[in-house]
């Protein structure tokens, strides 16, 4: 068992005949008490340190445990968001590039359903078209036709009509009276003389209706002519 200060200091010795000093041992033992109680003290503030260093160590090491394990789980996240980035990265350059595709793919299809509407509606014009002009060409002979039976038939009419005009029955007929009455009717011709003045009047009048009527048949024809001819 370690000796206390206080067992130095209460220490007794026996005295014998030429033995040490008693002050200079009690001196000397006082000296030691002191510097063992100092010796104690700088001990047990040590002691103190030493444990405080330990705790202090210990919580380091803890500590440095924790730093160890947080930087390991801070790897293993950061690996994680890493993975986690590259994949959504992936996945979102994918589904981008399907939008664009999908974009593409609609874009076609709604420029190749324009352009076939399109297509088609030329091609109905075109058919439509087509179809009118031929319908105005079939108008336009079926025009000419009656136009050329018209003129035709009346030219026939005219030609019938004038030859009706220059027969032998229309000259007798129109042959004077006076030719029929002989010299010695003389009344009988001033009478047809009077009637030849008025028969002069009819006639001019007559000729001139009948002008009238040959310039309204010639324009007649001369508007029905040219049309026939253009068409």
């Amino acid at each position: 068992m370690a000796l206390s200060p206080l067992d130095i200091q209460n220490k007794d010795f026996s005295v014998k005949m030429r033995g040490y000093n008693q002050d200079e041992v009690d001196d000397f033992l006082d000296q030691v008490t002191k510097d063992y109680e100092d010796a104690l003290q700088k001990n047990r503030e040590l002691e103190k340190s030493l444990k405080h260093a330990e705790e202090k160590l210990q919580y380091f090491n803890e500590l440095k445990d924790a730093l160890n394990q947080s930087i390991i789980v801070a790897q293993d996240t950061a690996d994680k968001v890493k993975n986690s980035a590259n994949k959504e990265s992936e996945m979102i350059v994918t589904s981008a590039e399907n939008s664009a595709r999908e974009t593409i793919v609609e874009a076609e299809r709604k420029s190749n359903s324009m352009i076939a509407d399109a297509e088609s509606k030329a091609t109905q014009i075109l058919t439509e078209a087509i179809e009118r002009a031929r319908q105005l060409a079939n108008e336009t002979d079926d025009l000419k036709k009656k136009t050329r039976v018209f003129h035709q038939r009346l030219s026939l009419m005219l030609e019938t009509q004038l030859e009706q005009v220059k027969s032998e029955e229309w000259e007798e007929l129109l042959t004077p009276f006076s030719n029929y009455v002989g010299e010695s009717h003389t009344v009988v011709k001033e009478v047809l003389a009077g009637n030849l003045d008025k028969e002069n009047d009819s006639s001019v009048n007559s000729e001139q209706g009948e002008e009238a009527s040959d310039i309204t048949v010639d324009e007649t024809l001369e508007v029905l002519e040219p049309e026939t001819t253009e068409k």
